[in-house]
């Protein structure tokens, strides 16, 4: 088996790939910056070099994803992928919520799951929750200020990408499934729960105030739409991650 994973040098794409290796799969790593041996050069929002990116492999697992160029990205590189594919297996990776959730980005996902379920593309798409370092990431910028500021009633679930990684090079050995079960992390989370837990494990303490947020986007996140208790099959929790967090704050610790 041949695996190509497009996006491969991101967050999510290196540790599949480092995964894929470890099983002793073949696999392509590529993005507009892969470089050495193993990896492919493209451009998903021209298309420049996606054809080579993915030539000899059996299965495609789509990670490539620019948020502030969903339409130009995302959708319009999809579109230009799926008629490449012909028999082969595609892997594609959406968000928990996105059927119901009026955020763009979410909505640009669905539009591409309905784009590959509509096509003729033996595939699998898997919805999973935010990573733990996504939300991390969000919470090192909210807590760079002297007050915390927080979207009131934002909650969360989630997940190690690491577990995400693994049921990906799962779907790569078993073949095509359709559309799965949601991957949720093992809790839901406030977001001032969230803030006051990342900035005691990064040592800073600012006050937390929770600010109220109006609108059809801040309702959905504070409805818990991006969460599904009931697919909370997660192992790794947020105390787990942070834990690690403060371990590389603070290698003695």
């Amino acid at each position: 088996m041949r695996v190509s994973v497009l996006g491969g040098t991101g967050l999510l794409g290196t540790r599949v790939v480092q995964l894929l290796d470890h099983d002793g799969i073949e696999s392509i790593s590529a993005s507009r910056s892969a470089e050495g041996p193993n990896t492919a050069r493209f451009d998903f929002e021209t298309g420049e070099g996606l054809e080579s990116a993915i030539e000899g492999c059996d299965t495609v697992i789509l990670l490539s994803s620019n948020p502030r160029k969903v339409k130009e990205v995302d959708i319009a590189g999809t579109k230009r992928l799926l008629p490449m594919l012909g028999q082969k297996h595609l892997v594609f990776i959406s968000i928990v919520g996105v059927d119901r959730h009026p955020l763009s980005f979410y909505q640009a996902k669905y539009e591409i799951e309905g784009m590959i379920t509509a096509s003729s593309t033996q595939h699998t798409i898997v919805r999973a929750t935010q990573f733990h370092d996504l939300v991390g990431f969000i919470f090192s910028k909210l807590v760079k200020s002297p007050v915390c500021l927080v979207p009131r009633g934002f909650k969360f679930q989630p997940v190690d990408v690491g577990e995400v990684a693994q049921q990906l090079v799962d779907i790569a050995r078993s073949g095509p499934g359709g559309l799965l079960p949601d991957l949720a992390g093992p809790e839901v989370l406030g977001a001032e729960h969230l803030a006051r837990t990342y900035m005691e494990a990064v040592g800073k303490e600012r006050p937390v105030i929770q600010v109220p947020i109006p609108g059809r986007v801040a309702r959905a996140f504070r409805d818990g739409v991006n969460t599904n208790p009931d697919r909370a099959v997660g192992r790794s929790t947020w105390a787990q991650y942070l834990d690690t967090l403060r371990a590389t704050q603070y290698p003695d610790y």
